[in-house]
């Protein structure tokens, strides 16, 4: 089963180490972008140099300088990632046993934090205090300005869990604009998903018809079933977590068949059409996914969206997916055990994505072009 806790000594044994010099060191402590000195912000358990190594699979690695684990020796890789952009990474975190976790990492208060936990060294006690006292700020993956007096412009890089706090905060500070101001620009480049909760407070602004979302049917085997219910054992386990294997779990042993409703179709005509903004562009690229694929589907329903860029990555017929780990540590098979019904319709995604109306050159500010388009008339 996936274990957080146990740990596979001889692949830890043979892991490589990454050289860090002491110059490369002195060069970090001065650094204020990614590179830098992090400790582990919760109990200072580990202390990581995050460094600028270009290959084709990583533009920055983490490596462990000082670790209170005794399995975490000096020079192991803790975490690596491909940039999205300025302030969103991609990549691969090793959690306390080894296992690589697939992440994204935020740079953000004032590049002093990595996701939250990882804190910059040198940033004061007083600083990191007043960070906590205020969770709704805004970080770079999620922000708002105003880019002209008719535009104003809301970038959401992703719809995790720790995205919805600042989302919301900008959609409240920004009511009375929201609803006077023409055009919205919504920047969803290099989001990979996360909840639904994090979108939906947008329809509210975005309707003008009935929004029609196809759901997806699970399927019904006793190995979905006996997986559901190892994971459960898992005491690491969020609310979240456990609420949604316990859903799962309930409608796969009360299905009679070997397909299950997961989630009806349903049609959403509750909302009133604001008159405000009227004209909602959506910038989108090929790291747009999961749920942000299913912001896309619902937003271009509307008369007032316009999809710009390029095809989002295409994942999302098929989801809600488990880990099986292979005997072979420290690989998983990850499969999905739902299936969109979109696909009997012949609307599926997968692999071909959601295409823009209009796509954007490359080599262009794409942000600029977006603004050029909302303030046409």
């Amino acid at each position: 089963s996936y274990d957080r806790i146990k740990i596979d000594t001889p692949f830890v044994n043979q892991r490589p180490l990454f050289d860090i010099t002491d110059k490369d060191i002195a060069r970090l402590k001065k650094s204020g972008s990614w590179e830098g000195i992090y400790y582990f912000r919760r109990d200072s358990s580990i202390k990581i140099a995050v460094i600028k190594d270009p290959t084709a699979l990583h533009d920055y690695v983490g490596v462990t300088l000082e670790s209170k684990l005794p399995t975490w020796k000096k020079g192991m890789i803790k975490s690596e990632g491909k940039l999205i952009n300025d302030s969103v990474m991609k990549g691969l975190y090793y959690m306390r046993n080894h296992r690589p976790e697939e992440q994204y990492f935020g740079l953000w208060e004032n590049n002093n934090r990595i996701s939250g936990d990882w804190l910059r060294q040198g940033a004061s006690v007083k600083q990191e205090i007043a960070q906590n006292a205020s969770p709704q700020k805004p970080s770079p993956a999620i922000d708002a300005r105003s880019l002209s007096a008719n535009t104003f412009y809301i970038k959401m890089s992703s719809f995790g869990p720790a995205a919805k706090r600042p989302i919301d905060s900008i959609l409240k500070a920004n009511e009375q604009l929201l609803n006077t101001i023409p055009n919205l620009i919504l920047d969803v480049r290099g989001n990979g998903g996360g909840g639904d909760a994090c979108w939906e407070p947008f329809i509210p602004y975005i309707y003008t018809n009935p929004i029609r979302t196809i759901g997806a049917d699970a399927l019904v085997s006793e190995t979905n079933v006996g997986i559901l219910k190892k994971q459960l054992e898992n005491k690491e386990l969020s609310k979240e977590e456990i609420d949604y294997y316990n859903n799962k779990l309930t409608l796969l042993e009360k299905a009679k068949g070997r397909w299950a409703v997961s989630n009806a179709d349903i049609i959403d005509s509750a909302f009133t059409v604001k008159a405000f903004p009227k004209k909602i562009i959506i910038i989108v690229n090929n790291d747009c996914g999961s749920a942000a694929e299913e912001f896309l589907l619902a937003a271009r329903q509307s008369s007032k969206v316009t999809l710009v860029g390029e095809n989002s990555i295409g994942s999302l017929d098929y989801s809600n997916v488990l880990n099986v780990p292979f005997l072979c540590y420290p690989y998983i098979l990850q499969y999905p055990i739902t299936r969109s019904r979109r696909l009997d319709l012949g609307q599926g995604i997968d692999n071909v994505g959601i295409a823009p109306k209009i796509y954007l050159p490359k080599g262009k500010d794409w942000l600029e072009e977006a603004l050029k388009i909302a303030e046409q008339q």
